[in-house]
């Protein structure tokens, strides 16, 4: 059992439908919900690299091959939010999918259709924060959802006070 780290929520009604997440390691896991019961919420999780992720985000990659077509083998994880807490609990194999568990084919990403009609920032921008609070300015950066990526990206180039 692999214990998650939610990243970015993509998509969002009543609870998160697509999100992002890492485990302890670092590795990017891209995650869509199909099932919701009394124990809590399922969803697929496919581990993704940092450029096919960025593929997907940028409305490049179908998010049904993503999880039909992983970049590795072992990839597929049954992903489990239960009383506040992100775990891939089960590997699954190609094999183990059911329809029901698979996005329909043909959905792109599209940020622009966020419900405040915004988009994530692609804006490069420099911030500078004194270096006794990057520690936490890093924790609510990485709390901020979608628009996370784009200021995680710059932390190394904060300027250190």
């Amino acid at each position: 059992m692999r214990r998650l780290t939610l990243t970015n929520t993509l998509e969002f009604y009543d609870v998160p439908q697509i999100f992002t997440a890492t485990d302890a390691t670092g590795t990017h896991y891209l995650c869509t919900l199909f099932e919701q019961d009394g124990d809590g919420y399922r969803y697929l999780g496919v581990q993704i690299s940092e450029p096919r992720l960025m593929a997907f985000i940028g409305g490049q990659l179908d998010l049904r091959e993503a999880y039909i077509h992983p970049e590795v083998d072992n990839a597929l994880y049954l992903v489990v939010v239960h009383q506040n807490s992100l775990e891939a609990t089960d590997l699954l194999q190609p094999s183990d999918l059911k329809e029901e568990m698979l996005p329909q084919a043909g959905y792109f990403y599209d940020a622009s259709d966020l419900a405040d009609g915004t988009a994530p920032a692609t804006d490069t921008y420099q911030l500078e924060v004194p270096a006794h609070d990057r520690i936490t300015f890093s924790t609510l950066i990485s709390r901020m959802g979608w628009s996370a990526s784009a200021l995680r990206k710059t932390i190394g180039k904060v300027a250190v006070l």
